[in-house]
């Protein structure tokens, strides 16, 4: 069996300065939108057939357009 080496292979790819703190917002703000969402459909949606998840995806939704809107205008700044 011939050896190979398994030597990481150096790159040069770095994410931008400050993206830790977008994505730190990103996760906080999707798990708000989901426990909101989930709040919602189970007092508007009582009677199921997915509306509750509907409803719950779609604040996970509006959380991260949220973040992303807001890395790119902090990231537009700093260019």
């Amino acid at each position: 069996m011939p050896s190979q080496d398994k030597s990481p292979i150096p790159g040069n790819w770095k994410l931008p300065d400050g993206i830790e703190d977008h994505i730190e917002s990103g996760l906080i703000k999707a798990a708000a939108g989901a426990v909101a969402g989930g709040i919602v459909g189970a007092v508007l949606f009582r009677s199921g057939k997915g509306w509750r998840s509907a409803s719950m995806a779609l604040g996970v939704g509006v959380a991260l357009g949220s973040t992303v809107e807001r890395a790119y205008a902090s990231q537009s700044k700093t260019s």
